[in-house]
Order: structure tokens, then C-alpha cells, then sequence
């Protein structure tokens, strides 16, 4: 006599459809995501009511608490500084040469900066500075 037995239900998980839809939203999440370079110099900017928006940066040079001087966020230090900006501003006489300094930073190292970037040939100098929040 020949029994029916119950079939038997093998149950297993197949992952290849798990497998593809993690990874189609890993890269959807890749392209969609974006990502913010923070800048690698960190300034308390001082602040100005006066302050009127520059249209055209080409050049930024910022200095540090410390005294550390930046062209375009790399480190050039203050005897380096005319030299890196001298071929610059010989490519584009006119260019506008943005100054962040901190506001903690000595006077006298942001005179020096200036000095720097007018010797390399920098005539259009320009202090960046945050306007302060107006409460009524």
C-alpha cells in the first residue's frame, strides 16, 4: 500500500532580491546625498554693519588666532604668501583678493598679510567680516 505523504515544504529564503534591492538604495542614497567639505581653517570672523557682499572671489587668504596664513585654504605661511600669490595675480591683475582674518588675530599679523599681498601686486583687497543679527 502506498501512502500519500504530505509534502514536504522546504522553506528557504532566497536573498538574491534582498541582496539587489539594498543595493540599488545604496546607490540611490550615494547620488542623492551631498556632501559638505567643511573648511578646514576655522575663524570667528569679526563683525561690520557696513558690510556690502563681494561678487567675484578669486583669491582668498586667511589668517588664523595663531598667525597661520592660508592661500585658498592651504597653508602657505606669511613668507611663502607673496611668492604664491605673485603668479596669480599676474594672470589676472584685477582679480580680488578676499582677506578672512579671526577676530581674535593680532592687528599687527593682519597688517603684515596686507603687506604681503600688496607687495605680490594685490590692489583690490577686501576684509570679509559677518553682519551681526539685528533684533528689533
Amino acid at each position: 500500500m502506498d501512502f500519500e505523504g504530505r509534502a514536504r515544504v522546504h522553506s528557504h529564503l532566497d536573498i538574491a532580491p534582498l541582496i539587489d534591492i539594498v543595493f540599488l538604495l545604496l546607490v540611490f542614497f550615494m547620488l542623492t546625498s551631498t556632501f559638505l567639505v567643511p573648511e578646514a581653517i576655522e575663524l570667528e570672523l569679526p563683525e561690520s554693519r557696513s558690510a556690502q557682499a563681494v561678487e567675484d572671489v578669486t583669491l582668498t587668504v586667511a589668517l588664523d588666532q595663531a598667525g597661520e596664513v592660508y592661500l585658498n585654504g592651504e597653508a602657505v605661511g606669511l613668507d611663502g604668501l607673496g611668492a604664491a600669490l605673485t603668479p596669480l595675480l599676474e594672470k589676472d591683475p584685477g582679480a580680488s583678493v578676499i582677506l578672512k582674518s579671526d577676530a581674535r588675530s593680532a592687528v599687527q599679523q593682519l597688517l603684515e598679510v596686507m603687506d604681503a599681498i600688496r607687495a605680490a601686486g594685490g590692489t583690490n583687497i577686501a576684509l570679509a567680516t559677518l553682519r551681526p543679527e539685528v533684533t528689533p
